[in-house]
């Protein structure tokens, strides 16, 4: 459609329709995947609509039977019990694209929905826009760093570090991009918190004390992107541990949160096994946090920018990998750490310089020594516009090398 920002999972979701009987899209409410499946052209009907939802909840095979062949359902989390009618129409007809599915909720939480549709279902994660979407920038760093490493010394024109962190206070949601005046899209971030908590997680479960999860939110950010130590915040909060592990869980069910395993080294007890938790939409942490300004920006919270751009990225990546963070026992810690699918390793830290000193190549000669031979490169993101590359595996470079072209070689056909 003319004037919207290209999703770049478009084409993801074309191939899975073109064989696959039953296709989830799921992600964070307002992220757009409402319009991003209009665009199939199919009909579509919305359990937002009570008068729908009511008629799906009671008679589920009947309201189906009203539609031909190929159906959009959004929202169908609403729904649940509409998963067996799906199995048994999908069953007695297995047409590819047969039922273009949305979600606010991740379908693996949904156990009627997963273990109904299961082995006749592709689930796609749609995020909130990234960096690369808004330069509508076909770029993953992560095939660019496994398949054209090293980068270019001199690259040509990019985005500011300044114009990034104008996006990080933004986020990635369509509604609050568009709105010029910062306390307009305050109101927006106030509006969908509280929307996401009263509705979305009321959804998925029947919870009580829901009145103490934006309280969690705000412990959550004042340690933003920090190992998760459920105790602490139990303390923090007087939020039960056990309590606070479920709440945890519906945070990350409804996209409100990342959570970003451990790289651990086999067997060599150097590194901690501990998870991180990212938010998943960065204004919505800036938001939860008070930042409202550039200047207020700190480490964490482009830290967390960074990871959710690489986990926004494996939605087009070429080569498989997966998205970790690494921390040593003891004083060594990388944001981000990519580990391709033959087990190579990318080390990835933060600067918030605009040139990288000997220290902040610290926790990247570390992970190295511990990584081995699977160590393939390391690379500190700065706030400059010079690339240094230090060693044949360790270079500093702008951070907008995540998502920009002019950093590495055109060998490739795009």
């Amino acid at each position: 459609m003319e004037g919207l920002t290209p999703r770049f999972v478009e084409s993801a979701l074309t191939d899975a329709c073109s064989d696959t009987p039953v296709v989830v899209v799921q992600g964070p409410r307002q992220c757009g995947k409402t319009t991003l499946v209009q665009q199939l052209d199919l009909p579509y009907v919305t359990l937002d609509d009570g008068l729908a939802l009511d008629a799906a909840t009671s008679n589920p095979e009947g309201w189906l039977a009203a539609y031909d062949n190929r159906l959009i359902i959004d929202e169908v989390q609403r729904a649940p019990t509409l998963a067996r009618a799906i199995k048994a129409r999908v069953d007695k007809r297995r047409l590819a694209g047969s039922f273009v599915l949305t979600g606010s909720t991740n379908i693996l939480l949904l156990p009627r929905l997963a273990d109904s549709l299961a082995g006749r279902m592709e689930v796609i994660t749609l995020w909130p826009l990234s960096w690369a979407e808004m330069n509508d920038s076909r770029v993953s760093f992560a095939d660019r760093v496994f398949t054209q490493w090293p980068p270019k010394l001199h690259a040509g024109e990019h985005v500011s570090d300044d114009e990034i962190a104008q996006r990080i206070l933004a986020g990635g949601f369509p509604e609050p991009m568009s709105r010029a005046k910062p306390q307009r899209r305050e109101a927006w971030f106030q509006a969908y918190i509280r929307a996401l908590l009263d509705r979305d997680v009321r959804d998925l479960a029947e919870i009580e004390g829901l009145n103490q999860l934006p309280r969690l939110l705000r412990s959550l950010v004042r340690s933003l992107y920090e190992p998760t130590n459920v105790l602490a915040l139990s303390r923090e909060t007087g939020i039960a541990a056990t309590t606070l592990t479920r709440y945890l869980s519906l945070l990350e069910g409804v996209f409100l949160v990342k959570s970003v395993p451990a790289w651990t080294a086999l067997g060599s007890g150097k590194a901690a096994k501990t998870a991180r938790l990212a938010v998943v939409d960065s204004g919505v942490a800036c938001h939860l946090d008070g930042v409202r300004v550039v200047a207020d920006l700190t480490p964490a919270h482009w830290e967390n920018a960074v990871v959710m751009e690489l986990t926004k990225q494996l939605s087009w990546s070429q080569v498989s990998h997966e998205v970790m963070h690494f921390r040593s026992i003891r004083q060594y810690a990388l944001p981000a750490v990519l580990q391709a699918a033959d087990g190579r390793l990318v080390g990835v830290s933060v600067c918030t310089s605009a040139l990288a000193s000997p220290s902040d190549f610290k926790a990247l000669e570390y992970f190295a020594d511990v990584a081995g031979d699977d160590f393939h490169a390391g690379v500190v993101l700065t706030m400059g516009n010079t690339v240094q590359r230090v060693s044949e595996k360790l270079t500093a470079m702008p951070v907008s090398a995540l998502f920009e072209r002019s950093f590495w070689t055109s060998s490739d056909s795009d």
